[in-house]
This record gives structure tokens, sequence and C-alpha cells, in this order.
């Protein structure tokens, strides 16, 4: 148990180093581009490993959110000491952009505590991956829509794409996870 303990504070300050080290590669090699851009970047690749390892933590298909209120996997808490990472990383990055956004910062606290507090009680890990599930799937999307604008695709084809498939995840496709995920 102590050991699983040591191995979430390792995911998550390799992580937090991880995820800024990324970022100031990022910041390096697309210079031209804004603060943001990079960020967002960064947000889609979290976003996307982190619905792959929740995907993963699935212990049964039939209940993809079972059991309830039960004891974390180690799966599930690697899980969760990843975004924790990650929350924490955008926490500290988010301070040094030129406009300092409170809703941000309270968004990625809250998170934070949450995250903190599901690794310390070792309890509902299914419910909270399966909330980081839900509450990720579409942001690679959402953040492809602001990076093409900012390389200049705007008014075309792939980003008319990028704004269709949010509005499919937020007006159906998220009622169907919910339905799966309650079921």
């Amino acid at each position: 148990m102590e050991e699983d303990y040591i191995r979430v504070i390792n995911i998550t300050v390799f992580g937090v180093i991880s995820w800024g080290l990324i970022f100031i590669l990022l910041r390096r090699i697309f210079s031209n581009y804004s603060f943001d851009f990079s960020t967002r970047i960064v947000s889609a690749l979290h976003a996307t490993v982190v619905v792959v390892l929740a995907t993963l933590t699935i212990q049964d298909w039939s209940c993809p959110v079972c059991p309830t209120a039960s004891t974390s996997t180690i799966q599930q808490m690697e899980t969760m000491a990843f975004s924790l990472s990650y929350m924490i990383y955008d926490l500290i990055c988010s301070h040094f952009d030129q406009v300092i956004s409170i809703d941000n910062a309270v968004h990625h606290s809250i998170c934070i505590l949450g995250f903190v507090a599901g690794l310390c009680s070792r309890e509902c890990g299914s419910e909270i991956v399966a909330a980081l599930w839900i509450g990720e799937i579409s942001t690679p999307f959402l953040n492809l829509r602001v990076i093409l604008k900012e390389i200049g695709y705007r008014d075309t084809d792939l980003n008319l794409a990028a704004d269709v498939s949010i509005i499919i995840h937020n007006n159906i496709l998220t009622k169907i996870e919910l339905i799966l995920l309650l079921t």
C-alpha cells in the first residue's frame, strides 16, 4: 500500500516536470505562435493520453463505472496521478501567461483537491476516472479548433469538421456516455 503512494507521488512529480519540459520545447519549436498555442497542444496531448488510460482502467465493460464507491485500483490511481500532474503544471503555467484567468485557476485548484482527496482516500476511483473520461474526450477537438484558427485554417472545411465534432459530442455523445456509464 505504501508502495502505491510512492508510485503516485513519483508519477505526479515526474509528470509536472515532463509537462513543463514539453511546454518549453513546444514554445521553442512554435516560437512564432502564441503562448496559448503551446498550452493547447499540451492540453490536447494530456487529454488524449488520459482518455486512453481511463479506458484501460475499466474493469467491467457492461458497467464501466462499476464497482462504485470501491477501493481504487492501482491503474485508477496512476490515471488520477497523471492528471493531477497535468493540473499542477497547467496551474503553474497559467501564471506565466499575460492574461491570468481566475476561473481557470479555480477550476485547476478544485481538480487538484479532488484528485488529492481521491488518491488519499483510495475510494471512488471508478467514478473519478469515468468523470475524467467524460470531461476530456472532447478536449483534443476543442483545442484543435483554436490551434487551426491560429495557424490560418479559420473558415475552412477542416475547421468546420472540428466545430461539428464538438457539437456532436456536446449534444449527442455526452448523453450516450452518461447513459452507458450509469447503466
